[in-house]
């Protein structure tokens, strides 16, 4: 420890109680004088199980926060889903129906101010959008562009929607978008094209600052509210993952590597790069699972298990923090 101010340019506090949570950063070193120990602060990441769905399902879309949670629609073997349910951070209660039954469908807001958009069933993608009001569902106008596997984040009066399926048939075939459209609480407005024909997507942001994230092709796209432009490369390659977060911040979750089924994988963005999280990798391998949250406390819920019957209602919560642990002098 003498040699700490040499190799690091600082010195080591010296503090009569620990630093807080909210203060400690990660490799920050300090002496504590009440405990007469060195403390260090250490990156803690991990899922943890939370309550259960009602009704397991997969395909559908989320919204609000780790503790005030919304997912909505979906793919129930075999109909399509309209449920609606709420959470508030350990169980889920059962609210009113969407309007539409449909899966792969896009999503932002919050529970008391959700929406809905776009999706698809057997026969058709679907333009329509719902916006909810913490009771009960709302058609209003509709997207410019149908399309089903779409991406979404936003709010209920800035929403975003991004890639998807015009129609019903081979997953990624011609009829593969690149469409981009700004809802602004009325009606929705084409923007400019995403760099690349993309379905199947995970997304997370703002309708200014979004992110757009899957498999084929890998690279990550962000939006600055008038353009599209190339990121990092996800380390795991993956359709139908889930996501939160901010464009800075970042968080894919669960989807369908090249290589599996589904995965457990869990990775973090910082604006230029993701990141792995081995240490934070979901209890529940799936795709298509609602995300909602923040990169430090995000969550998700529902998914497949795979192949394709195997819905689940498994809810998880992500936790980023960092712990204090006390250094030994080696």
């Amino acid at each position: 420890m003498t040699d700490y101010k040499a190799i690091f340019g600082k010195k080591i506090k010296f503090l009569t109680s620990d630093l807080s949570m909210s203060t400690a950063t990660e490799g920050e070193v300090f002496y504590s004088s009440t405990d007469e120990e060195f403390k260090v602060g250490v990156n803690v990441r991990s899922w943890s199980a939370g309550g259960n769905l009602n009704t397991a399902r997969a395909f559908l879309a989320g919204a609000g926060t780790q503790t005030a949670g919304l997912v909505f629609g979906g793919l129930v073997q075999p109909p399509y889903s309209a449920a609606s349910e709420e959470y508030n951070g350990s169980a889920w209660t059962e609210g009113n129906d969407l309007n539409l039954a449909r899966e792969s469908l896009g999503g932002g807001g919050t529970q008391t101010a959700g929406i809905a958009f776009g999706g698809q069933d057997s026969t058709a993608a679907k333009n329509e959008t719902e916006t909810y009001d913490g009771s009960s569902w709302t058609e209003v106008n509709n997207l410019s562009t149908a399309r089903g596997q779409i991406g979404g984040v936003g709010i209920q009066t800035a929403a975003l929607a991004f890639a998807g399926r015009l129609a019903p048939g081979p997953a990624g075939g011609p009829t593969t978008s690149a469409l981009s459209e700004e809802y602004n609480g009325t009606s929705w407005a084409e923007g400019n094209d995403l760099n690349a024909n993309k379905n199947r997507v995970g997304g997370a942001g703002t309708q200014t600052a979004a992110l757009c994230f899957a498999r084929a092709p890998n690279v990550t796209e962000e939006y600055d509210g008038t353009s599209w432009t190339a990121g990092g490369d996800l380390n795991d390659p993956r359709l139908r993952p889930g996501g939160a977060g901010t464009q800075t911040a970042g968080l894919a979750f669960g989807g369908i590597p090249t290589s599996a089924t589904s995965t457990n994988a869990t990775e973090e963005y910082d604006g230029t790069s993701w990141t792995s999280v081995p240490t934070g990798n979901l209890g529940t391998a799936r795709y298509g699972n609602a995300g909602a949250g923040i990169q430090t406390t995000g969550l998700t819920a529902g998914g497949d298990t795979g192949p394709g019957t195997a819905q689940t209602n498994a809810t998880e919560e992500y936790n980023h923090t960092i712990t204090l642990k006390t250094v030994t002098d080696s």
